[in-house]
């Protein structure tokens, strides 16, 4: 019997830099497909959710599969397959070739001569009077010749345990290493996970295994953790990486419901664009950040009376208290000539350079119109957002007077949730036209995001309506009435709420952008290479 526990080992950081090369392996080619209904499946990728106990499952399940093949027990076989960066494939292959080479290189202590097998012997906690305790010791460390326990490591060296635990305890918690050689000079064997629970705090050992896990991930392309702060969940996804990120979105749900792109790792849903040019546009977005240029996306003036104003409203229909002029927040044209017509104001228009401006200033205009509409939806959202939350308190006071039942009185709630989804949808397709050259499928892309425009606003200018107790089922069904209109326009379902309105126009702009990427239909004004 070993002394040798069959537990899961875990990893982060290492002090070793002789890692083996070698490619990635993948355990989940039969996972399920995750598909949300009422999608387009075009849209999705397939992705599964782990929890932490899923994932060290099958971090132990790979650690068993490999020690049934090379015979050695579970804590050294998870020290090889650190050593050789979790590729399964390769530790095999270089075992059967030479597995003395291999224990060699990963450090573990020669095999005890006239051996049976090639383990070594576990580590064991000593005491004074035990008959294996040496006749004289001192510590190597602390020079305590009296400690009140001693610990052996695998590889014979002995040192007290109060110097073990503090060294592992640092080792783990303070450096956030799961691999760390043993205390002894020159000594390269590698502190094993049975050891490390006997030395160490329940607490200290869960972050080991945590940091096992970060190690096990970390090697594999195919796994990501939720990016979202306090998620412990983990995806595996086969897509999301190379060329395939330039013909699509990889964007998945973890099992908390947190949506983010599998690609770049953003905490977010940045379709439709891609993730290069996410990120670049983020870094210009930072370049910008604290100029002008940024506080211009924040505050208008007034066409008529040169008033400044702020924004306090989702809506981009904008009243100047000043002197009563109605315009739009976008292109400060007047509201009652402009509305939302056929001359709407998402597409950049460009323009005949005049001999006095530069290419640099033609660039900067250009920027600027693409973002300043990607920071109004931003703020927009959270404006609408305070504007619901506002309204919501009201709302629990009508349900005590009137008959209004509790789902009822959710349509806000709902209406501004798909606003949410939609605004970011909205944001990042400006983003995208930025970097779209201009053309015939450039205008038929931001004729859809027009439609999806005016939709969002539509609902936007329902959201500010001033709401009373007499008036809550009026503005309900006007909500309602816009659904019944546009009945056509769903993809899968009628659900009876609000935000249909916007819904399909929303998932028009969604598949339609990733039909153009899986096509290879879009052009860019950038290099994807």
């Amino acid at each position: 019997m070993s002394d040798y526990s069959d537990a899961g080992s875990e990893y982060y950081d290492s002090d070793d830099a002789s890692v083996v090369d070698g490619t990635n392996d993948s355990d989940f080619d039969d996972e399920p497909i995750l598909q949300a209904k009422g999608k387009d499946k075009r849209q999705e990728v397939e992705h599964t959710s782990l929890t932490p106990t899923q994932l060290q499952d099958v971090i132990e399940n790979d650690i068993a599969q490999v020690a049934n093949i090379v015979g050695l027990e579970s804590p050294i076989v998870s020290i090889l397959l650190r050593h050789f960066n979790w590729n399964s494939d390769r530790l095999i292959e270089k075992f059967l070739d030479s597995a003395s080479s291999v224990l060699r290189d990963a450090g573990e202590p020669e095999p005890v001569s006239g051996a049976v097998d090639m383990r070594p012997p576990p580590a064991k906690r000593i005491r004074l009077d035990s008959p294996s305790a040496p006749a004289e010791f001192m510590c190597g460390v602390c020079c305590d010749d009296s400690p009140p326990a001693m610990f052996r490591l695998r590889c014979q060296h002995v040192f007290c345990e109060p110097c073990w635990q503090e060294y592992v305890t640092s080792k783990i918690k303070d450096e956030g290493q799961c691999t760390f050689r043993c205390m002894q000079d020159e000594c390269r064997t590698v502190v094993d996970g049975p050891s490390i629970s006997k030395l160490v705090e329940p607490s200290v050992n869960e972050r080991y295994t945590e940091l096992i896990r970060q190690s096990y991930v970390g090697a594999h392309k195919h796994l990501r953790f939720c990016p979202y702060p306090g998620c412990t969940e983990t995806i595996s996804c086969s897509a999301g990486t190379g060329s395939s990120l330039l013909s699509e979105v990889p964007t998945v749900k973890c099992g908390q419901g947190h949506v983010f792109c599998f690609g770049c790792g953003m905490d977010s849903d940045h379709r439709p664009v891609i993730c290069k040019f996410t990120k670049l546009w983020l870094k210009n977005a930072r370049d910008d950040a604290g100029t002008s240029q940024w506080l211009r996306a924040n505050t208008r003036t007034c066409p008529k009376c040169e008033n400044n104003i702020e924004k306090n409203g989702g809506c981009n229909r904008i009243h100047c208290r000043h002197c009563n002029f109605q315009f739009c927040w976008l292109c400060r044209k007047d509201w009652s000539a402009h509305g939302y017509n056929n001359d709407i104001c998402n597409a950049w228009k460009e323009t005949e350079p005049q001999e006095s401006e530069t290419q640099a200033k033609l660039n900067l205009q250009k920027w600027l119109f693409y973002f300043d509409r990607f920071n109004n939806h931003e703020i927009s959202a959270r404006l609408d957002e305070e504007l619901c939350t506002r309204t919501e308190e009201k709302m629990v006071e009508w349900q005590e007077t009137s008959k209004m039942s509790w789902i009822e009185s959710t349509f806000m709630r709902d209406a501004v949730d798909e606003l949410t989804r939609c605004r970011r949808t909205l944001k990042w397709s400006y983003a995208m036209a930025y970097f779209l050259k201009a053309g015939n499928q450039k205008q038929i892309f931001e004729d859809i995001q027009a439609d999806l425009e005016k939709a969002v606003e539509d609902l936007s200018q329902l959201l500010e309506d001033p709401v009373e107790a007499e008036s809550v089922k009026s503005i309900r069904q006007r909500m309602l009435d816009k659904t019944v209109r546009l009945v056509l326009f769903v993809l899968d379902n009628i659900p009876n709420e609000c935000q249909v309105y916007v819904r399909a126009r929303h998932e028009t702009l969604l598949r339609d952008t990733a039909d153009g990427l899986a096509e290879g239909r879009w052009e860019w004004n950038e290099s994807t290479v």
